[in-house]
């Protein structure tokens, strides 16, 4: 009797793990979805066609030639964006133009604020455009445009095989005080940013480990592996963990879920790229392939 109980027993967790793995790929084909869906928005990375640094002063900006900044098409001339020396920022608008600033049309001047100040972001929209002030060291227009060519020809996603050993059960180590990590991007800019622990993991029955990055509800860490510039696009790329820390110290990190960083798809996105810590001799055959015909 026991011996049959123990047989049933068996098969049950077996069944119930056979389940589970299988749930998996319906919950990761969820997640290519939403990974697709949100590139592919009217604002998304997809549409990046410009990062236009400004200079102090006057800063023109529409589809004319003799503008600063000058768009694609659109009204000749939307307005002038004034930059300080202290970096505060004006816009003057062309009245007639139709430009519009928090879901207002603007006649008179209003002041700008920047991706990284405690004020909501100044986001313009004009047409099929989206455009706002980012920080990178220096004051720049990041525009955006629905009818970009990369979003319109946009080839789609491709993804290894789902490969269940490579969702993972790491070790979250915490950093206390948190580590600083300087990190460079693309641009060279270098910043430093606070790590709250390390992830370590085994794959193969090879120790590894990731510095992570914080985020609401989640860690990130940008990687690198021995299959970039091969497979997979050639800086590295990121990847999220399910949720954070357990009770247990350990967190999920699936990389079925890597995802290449927006410069794999634009050449005006500003991307972060992997800490030497984070930069793994290995093959990681999970996540996101190299894009279309890419170059990196």
């Amino acid at each position: 009797m026991l011996k049959q109980y123990t047989t049933l027993m068996t098969l049950a967790v077996a069944l119930l793990t056979a389940n589970a793995v299988m749930a998996r790929p319906h919950e990761y084909q969820a997640w290519q979805q939403w990974r697709l869906d949100r590139l592919q928005q009217p604002d998304g990375w997809l549409s990046l066609v410009g990062l236009e640094w400004l200079h102090v002063g006057d800063n023109r900006i529409g589809s004319a030639a003799d503008n600063d900044i000058q768009l694609s098409h659109g009204p000749e001339y939307l307005g002038n964006l004034h930059l300080s020396r202290d970096q505060s920022m004006r816009f003057i608008p062309v009245a007639s133009s139709g430009i519009r600033a928090y879901n207002e049309e603007l006649v008179e001047p209003i002041t700008v604020h920047a991706d990284t100040s405690e004020a909501e972001t100044t986001v313009f929209t004009i047409d099929s455009f989206v455009f706002y002030v980012v920080d990178r060291g220096k004051m720049a227009f990041r525009i955006k445009d629905a009818k970009a060519s990369t979003r319109v020809n946009f080839k789609g996603l491709e993804y290894f095989d789902y490969d269940p050993s490579l969702r993972i059960s790491a070790q979250f180590v915490p950093y206390e005080p948190a580590k600083i990590i300087p990190t460079v991007n693309v641009l060279g800019l270098l910043t430093d940013e606070p790590s709250p622990g390390r992830l370590e993991f085994t794959i193969n029955g090879q120790a590894h480990s990731l510095d992570a990055l914080d985020s609401s509800d989640a860690y990130y860490m940008i990687f690198a592996d021995r299959t970039n510039g091969r497979s997979t696009y050639g800086p590295g790329r990121f990847v999220y963990t399910d949720g954070k820390v357990n009770d247990d110290g350990t967190v999920v990190i699936d990389f079925n879920k890597a995802y290449n960083p927006p410069c794999a798809f634009t050449a005006f996105s500003t991307c972060t790229l992997p800490p030497r810590q984070n930069r793994l001799p290995i093959f990681i055959e999970a996540g996101e392939r190299k894009y279309a015909d890419s170059v990196y």
